[in-house]
């Protein structure tokens, strides 16, 4: 091919079999034309005759190679997370693990813990403070909290410590105030909390963690949630034997709800608590002939019940979301440089910070941009934290735009997360002045609404987007998750068998991106115990 137009079935295929070869993420069916806008932006970037050019880049071992595939990580992976994520899991780390932990580490007065796929470090961070809590006498032990991720850029974002209020999404004000300082209208973790957490790139396929330094061994918890959805079968396998090498004998394995659904788990003994499931590496080598059953109803009780004999630890109210979010941002598809490189060998990521020029002229078309395009480029800066030059392209883009709805919806994320909330607001009302069907600036509204504590309109706003798609599932949870908090129980329960009802109509094997990729079936069994648990 001469041209970047468009990419032949069999060049796609094989840049889909690189990419899981090479991260083992798997490019679902519903996001592959991102993926070849991704790859042709890139082409056009580097000014590769050919796409053929481009791949034979990403295939060849050299450090252009390596260095070109660190970029292409941002673009293909999922930076979205903040504190406290997942209130049931952390529930479960506070009541059962982390104290059992202690309890077997007391002899030693050592803890090695890992946060894998650990994005920007609020997980890791999550942790340290969770023991900083509940840990009576920290100052006599060497806890050692390591933070891993494919992503570079996050791991840079994680070391730094400084986070926006989106960060939080109303976890117990004493936490922030404990454990957070605030400087110009960011929070910056405590040093007490930062010296207990390190951070390491990691390729979890690739990588072997032999070479690694020690922080990758022996580790009492590994927690990696939320990345096993992206890999395909054989790569979860070989992962999977990785956490089992690397975790002591009756050390602790916690991955995202049903992320290992029909996959081996022999090697561990799975352990139902009331609000997650746990795999414990067991103490010898008795591996079963064949992957447990659990049962997520019936065994709940009595394994919780059981497992509820340690010592009382400290109480450390989390008030966070009962649920992960899905991130706002759409898939990326194009690079923030605004200059072109000709050699790639010399300097393939220099970047040029100076603000974008819109040329309107048509007799200047070699350094003309479409508006896509800086709507790609202004996606990637949001990726590097980078604000005040994403607002100045979106500034310079709408002088000549002023139309574009995609430029206004940009600008309200940028200022939500800063904590700019009125402006966030009026930047999502005039993206819906463009276009009134849009659902994405409503979720944008119903996160602020309920950030500032109006749970009230929070749920008017997300019933407009259910008026809008009326099987909009992620409302639903949405509203549930309001109802929890209102403890309105009746309306709780009424929403949760309307979303068991819309799963239902679907193919149990549908993928429900607007949670965590479970699919139709394990998004039903998960609501239909929590269901059971709830009517007790």
């Amino acid at each position: 091919m001469s041209n970047t137009e468009s990419l032949s079935v069999e060049l796609k295929q094989a840049f889909l079999r690189l990419i899981a070869q090479q991260t083992g993420l798997v490019i679902k069916e519903a996001d592959q034309d991102n993926l070849i806008e991704t790859i042709l932006v890139r082409i056009k970037f580097l000014k590769f005759g050919s796409p053929e050019s481009y791949y034979q880049l990403l295939k060849s071992p050299t450090i252009e190679s390596n260095q070109e595939w660190q970029k292409l990580v941002i673009l293909l992976t999922n930076t979205e997370t903040y504190f406290w994520r997942d209130k049931g899991q952390f529930n479960t780390l506070k009541e059962y693990i982390i104290p059992k932990i202690i309890q077997q580490q007391n002899n030693y007065k050592t803890i090695r813990i890992c946060s894998a796929g650990c994005s920007t470090g609020e997980e890791p961070y999550s942790l340290a403070i969770l023991i900083h809590t509940i840990l009576p006498d920290l100052e006599n032990w060497k806890v050692k909290i390591l933070g891993i991720d494919i992503n570079k850029y996050a791991l840079e974002t994680a070391k730094k410590g400084i986070y926006s209020s989106w960060s939080f999404r109303n976890i117990n004000p004493d936490i922030k105030r404990d454990y957070f300082r605030v400087i110009n209208n960011s929070y910056h973790i405590d040093n007490r909390i930062k010296k207990m957490v390190t951070f390491q790139m990691v390729n979890l396929v690739n990588d072997s963690f032999n070479k690694q330094n020690n922080d990758l061994k022996y580790l009492d918890l590994l927690i990696c949630r939320n990345v096993f959805i992206y890999f395909d079968y054989s790569a979860k396998a070989k992962v999977l034997d990785k956490f089992y090498d690397t975790l002591k004998p009756l050390g602790y394995l916690i991955t995202g709800h049903a992320e290992l659904y029909g996959h081996n788990l022999s090697k561990f003994e799975t352990k139902v608590f009331p609000e997650s499931l746990v795999y414990q590496r067991r103490a010898n080598n008795l591996i079963l002939k064949t992957p447990p059953l659990v049962s997520l109803t019936s065994e709940v009780k009595s394994e919780a019940k059981s497992e509820a004999k340690f010592p009382p630890v400290k109480n450390l109210s989390l008030d966070v979301l009962q649920k992960s979010r899905p991130s706002e941002q759409e898939p990326i598809t194009a690079t923030f440089s605004n200059t072109q490189k000709t050699n790639v060998a010399i300097d393939i990521w220099s970047v040029d910070y100076t603000p974008i020029n819109i040329i309107k002229s048509q007799e200047n078309t070699k350094f003309q941009k479409t508006a896509q395009e800086v709507i790609t480029e202004v996606e990637i800066l949001l990726q590097k934290y980078d604000y005040v030059l994403a607002i100045k392209q979106l500034n310079n883009l709408l002088k000549i735009h002023g139309n574009n709805f995609k430029a206004y919806y940009l600008m309200a994320q940028i200022h939500a997360n800063i904590g700019k909330y009125e402006e966030a607001i009026n930047y999502c009302q005039q993206a819906l002045a463009i276009d009134y069907l849009s659902v994405s600036p409503y979720y944008l509204l119903a996160q602020i609404a309920e950030e500032q504590g109006n749970l009230v309109e929070a749920k008017r706003i997300l019933k407009k987007i259910i008026y809008i798609e009326p099987s909009s599932i992620r409302a639903y949870l949405d509203i549930i998750h309001i109802c929890k908090k209102e403890k309105n129980k009746k309306q709780t329960i009424k929403m949760k068998q309307v979303v068991i009802n819309i799963l239902k109509q679907l193919s149990p094997n549908t993928i429900i991106k607007d949670y965590q990729n479970m699919t139709a079936d394990e998004l039903i069994i998960k609501l239909e115990t929590e269901l059971n648990d709830y009517l007790l």
